[in-house]
């Protein structure tokens, strides 16, 4: 069936107007439908304008889908995902915005803190005591108590001069 309006195109919109008790319906193409409607007056309610996003675009853009992938090992997020693990060491910097908040759900944090060597670890265990020392402090001030934290900021000023030093 052919447009009802310029009888070019065929007719895929079928619309259906009651006005003062008569029915009139019209089969038309995609653009005098465009044109027809213009002239008639939704009310404006909020269903009106949800179901105006829907229908304004279409809901998947086809050609605007790409799968991120990582340069070095040719892995996607989906697939670090699925498989609950990195295809190489360059992923976690490739889909660092995906992977922190994900690690820091599981884990409570996105740094390792595993076991230090007794010999080769004492620069790495002050680093972590000043860290823990510091998360402190700033409790003992969202706490306003401001005694502890005066104690705290004078050890870690202590270790961190210790630190300096050795």
């Amino acid at each position: 069936m052919l447009c009802e309006r310029c009888q070019k195109n065929p007719a895929n919109v079928h619309i259906t107007q009651y006005i003062n008790g008569q029915k009139t319906e019209k089969n038309l193409c995609d653009e005098c439908a465009q044109l027809e409607q213009v002239g008639m007056n939704f009310p404006k309610t909020p269903l009106y304008d949800l179901l105006g996003v829907f229908f304004k675009e279409p809901l998947v853009k086809q050609k605007e889908i790409q799968v991120d992938v990582c340069p070095n090992c040719g892995v996607s997020y989906r697939q670090i995902a699925k498989l609950g693990r990195a295809g190489c060491s360059v992923c976690y910097d490739h889909f660092s915005a995906y992977l922190e908040p994900a690690l820091r759900k599981m884990h409570g944090a996105t740094v390792h803190h595993g076991k230090i060597p007794l010999r080769l670890g004492s620069s790495l265990r002050v680093d972590r005591q000043i860290k823990a020392l510091k998360e402190q402090l700033k409790l003992a001030i969202e706490k306003e108590a401001y005694e502890q934290a005066a104690v705290l900021r004078d050890k870690i000023k202590e270790l961190e001069k210790k630190h300096q030093e050795g």
